[in-house]
């Protein structure tokens, strides 16, 4: 900042007046344009407690850094000459006008103005204060070793028993043996050598468990006799048990877009995609593929009699047995009230006709064991697709939904 003020004011003359600046025995240093930049800052570190020496000092190195341009710069000669006379005399002005400047302050005015100066720093301070200690997140500011030196209110009501503005500023508390996992992170980071890094960590608090982003970051500080690490904790909580809310509402809502919930097996959708992806790889292998489409018998005269919750329990019963019997690699697919569909990779018809001729034999069995006013009993039509079979979904659908009426009129015809 001290450089682009210095070279702000410095355009400034050149601007006005390419010479080289001149000095006389009479000319006033204190009110030269060229000494004014100078001036004023002199007058804000004298204010600060920088000695004359000092600031003089300072001085010297920005001039030097002027010429180290100069010198490395691919001017003629005659260029670089005319280049360090211009910031010889453009800093001797400089000087003249804030020395000047600097004596010409009584001891008492100089004590007057630092004391003014002290008050508007305490004021500073104060205000760092109360902005630091108003932050609603946790902050913790670590030294260059890593030893804490402030907590700000939050931080102090999260992290321990008190919660006192300031209190880790004004008194001398101990904080290391609530953090030790930080010191551990604090190594990691200053491992990594990276300005910041984030992570997320779950803790138990004051508060009570408490997920916190938090953010490691090294202090902004050109003087670098400030550094240290600045580390804020914002806490997620809400917002990660939010997120798992949404994160079980969205595998609900996925769970139904593809199943049929009373029952647990695919719905329509999943069954008829499942059905064109099995057709499109048997056309690509050449492999048996065999359908089954079932209706279950009477569900809608005994849902009338007995009401749909005696219907659901037949249907679950009936399911039950179904997912019992076939293999992992089938799928069963309610298509409708009643009517669901059972899908047998690499399976001949002969094949799925046993898987539901045993599942019949297990239904049999069960209405001779428990007295029911009806029986557990289904239609079903099995559809065996060729090697050239190029129907599509609907028409391979209608063809097992004819065989399973047939077999449904014949049940009705011939009953047991």
């Amino acid at each position: 900042m001290s450089i682009a003020g210095l070279s702000k004011a410095l355009v400034k003359v050149i601007e006005k007046n390419d010479a080289i600046p001149e000095m006389g025995p009479d000319d006033d240093f204190t009110t030269s344009e060229v000494a004014e930049f100078g001036i004023i800052e002199a007058q804000k570190h004298r204010s600060r407690g920088v000695t004359l020496g000092m600031f003089l000092s300072f001085m010297k190195y920005y001039q030097q850094a002027y010429e180290d341009l100069i010198y490395e710069s691919n001017f003629s000669v005659e260029e670089k000459r005319y280049c360090s006379l211009y910031i010889k005399r453009y800093f001797d002005q400089l000087e003249l006008g804030f020395a000047l400047e600097w004596s010409g302050l009584s001891e008492k005015q100089k004590l007057e103005e630092l004391q003014k100066s002290n008050r508007v720093i305490t004021n500073e301070k104060n205000k760092y204060l109360t902005v630091f200690e108003s932050i609603y997140d946790p902050i913790i500011l670590v030294d260059k070793n890593n030893n804490i030196e402030n907590i700000n209110y939050k931080a102090a009501e999260v992290f321990f028993d008190f919660a006192v503005s300031g209190m880790k500023y004004y008194g001398n508390i101990n904080t290391e043996k609530e953090f030790d996992w930080l010191n551990r992170e604090l190594d990691k980071f200053m491992d990594l050598n990276e300005k910041e890094v984030i992570i997320e960590k779950t803790m138990e608090t004051k508060k009570g468990q408490k997920t916190f982003m938090i953010k490691f970051r090294k202090m902004l500080d050109v003087s670098e006799k400030y550094r240290g690490t600045v580390i804020l904790f914002n806490d997620i909580t809400e917002r990660k048990e939010m997120d798992q809310i949404l994160k079980k509402q969205q595998e609900k809502l996925e769970y139904y877009a593809f199943t049929d919930p009373m029952t647990g097996v695919s719905n329509r959708r999943t069954g008829l995609m499942i059905l064109e992806q099995e057709l499109l790889f048997k056309h690509r292998i050449d492999a048996p593929l065999s359908i089954c489409f079932l209706d279950i018998d009477g569900l809608k005269k005994i849902n009338d009699t007995y009401g749909h919750e005696e219907g659901d329990i037949l249907i679950n019963l009936i399911i039950e047995n179904l997912k019992e019997s076939v293999r992992e690699i089938d799928t069963i697919s309610r298509i409708g009230g009643d009517e669901f569909l059972i899908i047998f990779p690499g399976c001949f018809e002969s094949d799925a006709e046993k898987v539901i001729q045993r599942i019949n034999y297990k239904l049999e069995d069960y209405d001779k064991k428990n007295e029911k006013p009806y029986q557990h009993g289904f239609s079903y039509g099995i559809l065996e697709l060729c090697v050239d079979n190029k129907l599509s979904i609907n028409a391979v659908i209608n063809a097992a939904d004819k065989k399973m009426y047939q077999n449904k009129m014949q049940k009705m015809i011939n009953p047991k």
